[in-house]
C-alpha cells in the first residue's frame, strides 16, 4: 500500500473530524495474509563498510546463500580473483604471487562460486540484548544462529572464501558479511502487497564465527553461529591491551584522555611490528561523541572518588611549578570498555551529581509538549559503547590475515526516568507517553500480536539503600550532633502511604561505600544505579511475551558499524543519522518503523484484562473496564528473542515492569490524525514522524497529493 492509504486503512474506524489521538504503531505485517521471510547471505566491502548507506540502499552482491535459490546470473565474474581489477591492492597481488598455494585456493573456490549451487535457509534464530545488560554492561549482546541445507555438494566455505575475495579480502575469516531479511506476501485479495522497502528489510552485517556440518543421504545441513559486525570489535583481542600504561591529560579534557589512550594502545601495536610479531600493526581509533561534551574538564575531585588520580608536581626550568594530571593507571587484565566507563563516571554531568535532576524528573507530571523524539522529556541523556571493525587493504603475512582498524566511540543513551523510582515514590498516574508500541492480552478482538505470556513476579521485592559507613565512622570521632550518613540517590519526596499489590519495600544495608585504593570519599550512589540499569531482569515484576514478528523488534541502527570522523578524541558521525530517521535523537525510527535500540530503551504499554467470571444474568464472561490487572501498565523491554522457524516469525520479548505503577496506568498514545470533511489529510506522529517525513508531507499537500 502507499503511505496514504496505509493511514487510511489502520485508521478508517476513526469518525471525528477533529484532531485525535490514535492508538500506537500497528505491526506492519498485519497488511499481509500471507507472507515469506526470504533471507540473503552475501559479501560487503570496504567501501560498504564505511559507508553503511550504501549496502542498506544497494542489492546485495556476492550472494553465497539465499532463501529459493541465487540464480544462473547473480554473481558472474571474468577472470580468476588475482585478475579482477581493483579487487585487490598492489601489496596483496604481490602476496598472492608469492604463494601458490593461497593463488590456486583462490581459483578453485571461484569456480566454485560462479556456479552458483543452491543453499537454503532452514531455521534462524536470534537472541538480541541491544541495551545495559549483565554480560557486556555499556554494549550491546547478540547471538545470531543459521541454519542452511545444500543437496549436494559441501560448498559453502569456498563460496564463502570466494565471496570474500571478490571483495579484496584474503582472509576470509575475518572477512565482513551481510545477512538481508525481507518480508514479501500478499493481502486477502491474493495482491501482492507493495509496501515501502524499507519497512519489511532489515540488514545486518555479520561476522561468521563457528560452523557445524553435517553430511548425510539427505545433503549437507550447516549450523553457523554469527555475531553483528560492529560487535566483532569486542572480542579479548581487542579489548585488553598487551601492555601497563597510565594516562597523562595535558589539556585536562576527556578528549585528550580517551586520545592518551589510543597513543598507549597503538604505541604497543607498533612496539610488537619491531618485534616482528606483525607485518602491518592493528590501529586503534578511541573517541567520545560531541553530544557527550568530551571537551568538558576533568575535575581532581571526581577522579578522585574513582580512584584516579595522582597529582604530580616538577619543577620547571624558570623555577615554577608544573602540575601533571595522571589517572586511569591500568593494566593487561583491565578491559578497555571497563577503562572508558570509569572514565565515564567522572564526567559532572553524567556522574553521580547528575542524581538530583533524576529524582526532579521521576516525580515531576508531565506537559502537553511531552514529545520523546524530540525534547526526550522523560529520558535522560547518559552514555554507552559502541564499537566496529574494519578490515584494511593490508595483508598481514606474518599473522595470516588483514590489518584492522578498531574503533571504540562512547555515544549517547538515554535511560527513562521511571527506572530510578525508589521505594515510597508514586508513578505519576496522569502520565502521557507517547510510546511506539502498544499491546492488549484481552480475550477479545483486541489482541492481535501476543500468542503467550508468563510472569515472573518477586512477592518479597526488596531495594536496598547502602549506608555510608565512612560518614558514620568518622563522625563517631567528633561531637557533631547533627551527622547524618547519606543514602544511595533515590528521591526524598515520599508518599506518607502507599497503596497497590505490588509494593517496593527498601531498607539500610550494611554495605561500605568506600573501596580499597580509593584515594577520596567515593559516592555509591552512581555503582548502585549501574548495578540495577544492567541488570534488569532482576526487577519485581518481568514478562516473557511471545508475539507474532515484528520488524519494528529487529531494528537496524544498532547492526550498523560506527563511522566516526576522529579530531582529538572528539568526534561525529554523519551516516548513522540516517539509520535513526533523520534525527539524532530519535527514540523510534518513522522511516523504517522500528526501534532505535542503541539510542534509548523502548517503552511500550501492555494493557493485560481476564475475565473474571460468567455473569449470572447475560451467561457471558464479564470483561468490565475496570478489571483490569495490576501487571498493567509501562514496561521497558531489555531483550528480544526472534525465531524464524519452519516458516513461522515469532519473537519473545522480555519486559520488565516500571516500579510503583500501582495504579492502572492511563492509555497510552504516540499518533495524532488529521481528518477533512472525514478524509484523513495528514498524520502527524509526535514519536515516529521526523522533521524531514512533517516536510515531505507538506511538500505532498502542496501538490495536492496527500
Amino acid at each position: 500500500m502507499a503511505i496514504d492509504q496505509y493511514a487510511q486503512a489502520a485508521y478508517a474506524r476513526k469518525e471525528s473530524t477533529k484532531e485525535l489521538p490514535l492508538e500506537a504503531d500497528p505491526n506492519v505485517l498485519h497488511q499481509f495474509a500471507s507472507y515469506n521471510t526470504i533471507f540473503t547471505l552475501s559479501a560487503l566491502s570496504r567501501r560498504e563498510l564505511r559507508n553503511p548507506k550504501l549496502f542498506f540502499q544497494n542489492a546485495p552482491h556476492d550472494i553465497i546463500a539465499r532463501s529459493g535459490g541465487i540464480g544462473p546470473d547473480a554473481n558472474r565474474h571474468e577472470g580468476p580473483p588475482s585478475e579482477q581489477g581493483n579487487r585487490f591492492t598492489e601489496k596483496s597481488k604481490e602476496t598472492l604471487k608469492k604463494s601458490k598455494a593461497m593463488r590456486d585456493s583462490l581459483n578453485r573456490s571461484t569456480l566454485e562460486f560462479i556456479k552458483n549451487n543452491d543453499l537454503y535457509f532452514r531455521n534462524v534464530t536470534m537472541t538480541s540484548v541491544p541495551g545495559y545488560n549483565a554480560s557486556r554492561r555499556l554494549a550491546s549482546v547478540t547471538n545470531i544462529m543459521m541454519e542452511l541445507v545444500e543437496p549436494s555438494g559441501i560448498t559453502l566455505i569456498e563460496k564463502i572464501k570466494a565471496a570474500a575475495a571478490n571483495n579484496g579480502f584474503l582472509d576470509h575469516l575475518d572477512a565482513p558479511y551481510l545477512l538481508t531479511v525481507e518480508f514479501k506476501g500478499f493481502d486477502e485479495n491474493g495482491q501482492p502487497v507493495k509496501e515501502k522497502q524499507e519497512y519489511v528489510k532489515r540488514i545486518i552485517p555479520v561476522k561468521l564465527i563457528t560452523m557445524d556440518i553435517d553430511v548425510n543421504q539427505g545433503g549437507t545441513y550447516y549450523s553457523i553461529k554469527a555475531v553483528p559486525y560492529n560487535e566483532f570489535g569486542l572480542v579479548n583481542d581487542f579489548m585488553y591491551p598487551k601492555t601497563s600504561g597510565t594516562l597523562k591529560s595535558i589539556t585536562k579534557t576527556f578528549a585528550d584522555a580517551v586520545q592518551d589512550l589510543q597513543r598507549i594502545l597503538n604505541d604497543q601495536n607498533e612496539q610488537e611490528k619491531v618485534a616482528k610479531f606483525n607485518q602491518f600493526p592493528d590501529v586503534y581509533d578511541i573517541s567520545i561523541s560531541k553530544d557527550l561534551d568530551p571537551q568538558y574538564a576533568l575535575s581532581y575531585e571526581q577522579l578522585a572518588q574513582a580512584s584516579m588520580i595522582e597529582k604530580r608536581v616538577v619543577q620547571s626550568v624558570v623555577g615554577e611549578e608544573e602540575f601533571t594530571m595522571e589517572f586511569i593507571k591500568f593494566s593487561p587484565s583491565d578491559n578497555i570498555l571497563m577503562i572508558l566507563e570509569n572514565l565515564m563516571k567522572t564526567h559532572p554531568k553524567y556522574g553521580a551529581k547528575s542524581f538530583d535532576e533524576w529524582k526532579t524528573a521521576v516525580t515531576k507530571g508531565p506537559t502537553d509538549k511531552f514529545d520523546p523524539n524530540d525534547g526526550l522529556s522523560t529520558y535522560f541523556k547518559y552514555f554507552r559503547i559502541r564499537t566496529g571493525v574494519e578490515p584494511t587493504e593490508n595483508f598481514d603475512e606474518i599473522r595470516q590475515t588483514n590489518a584492522k582498524i578498531i574503533r571504540i566511540v562512547v555515544e549517547p543513551y538515554y535511560i527513562s526516568a521511571y527506572r530510578l523510582a525508589a521505594a515510597g515514590v508514586h508513578q505519576d498516574k496522569k502520565y502521557q507517553s507517547y510510546v511506539a508500541k502498544a499491546y492488549n492480552y484481552i480475550f477479545t478482538g483486541d489482541n492481535l500480536d501476543i500468542q503467550d505470556l508468563s510472569i515472573n513476579y518477586k512477592v518479597a521485592y526488596f531495594q536496598s539503600r547502602l549506608k555510608d559507613l565512612d560518614a558514620n565512622e568518622a563522625n563517631s570521632f567528633s561531637n557533631t550532633k547533627d551527622a547524618v550518613s547519606e543514602t544511595t540517590g533515590t528521591p526524598t519526596n515520599r508518599d506518607k502511604a502507599m497503596g497497590g499489590l505490588l509494593p517496593l519495600k527498601s531498607g539500610t544495608t550494611l554495605a561500605k561505600s568506600s573501596s580499597t585504593g580509593r584515594t577520596a570519599k567515593g559516592d555509591n550512589r552512581l555503582d548502585q544505579f549501574f548495578d540495577a540499569i544492567t541488570n534488569p531482569t532482576a526487577d519485581m515484576v518481568v514478562i516473557r511475551m511471545q508475539i507474532l514478528g515484528d520488524p519494528a523488534w529487529l531494528g537496524v541502527s544498532q547492526f550498523i558499524p560506527p563511522t566516526p570522523k576522529n579530531s582529538n578524541g572528539s568526534s561525529t558521525d554523519n551516516n548513522i543519522d540516517f539509520f535513526f530517521g533523520g534525527e539524532k535523537d530519535n527514540i523510534w525510527n518513522p522511516n523504517l518503523k522500528c526501534f532505535n535500540y542503541d539510542k534509548a530503551e523502548p517503552v511500550i504499554n501492555l494493557t493485560f484484562k481476564t475475565p473474571q467470571d460468567f455473569s449470572d444474568t447475560t451467561g457471558v464472561y464479564e470483561l468490565s473496564s475496570d478489571q483490569k490487572a495490576v501487571f498493567s501498565g509501562l514496561y521497558t523491554v531489555p531483550q528480544v528473542e526472534h525465531s524464524f522457524t519452519n516458516g513461522q516469525f515469532t519473537q519473545t520479548l522480555t519486559l520488565v515492569r516500571f516500579n510503583n505503577q500501582d495504579l492502572p496506568v492511563t492509555n497510552t498514545t504516540n499518533e495524532k490524525i488529521v481528518k477533512k470533511d472525514g478524509v484523513i489529510t495528514n498524520v502527524k506522529n509526535p514519536m515516529q514522524l521526523s522533521r524531514e517525513m512533517e516536510n515531505i508531507w507538506k511538500i505532498r499537500e502542496n501538490d495536492g497529493m496527500a
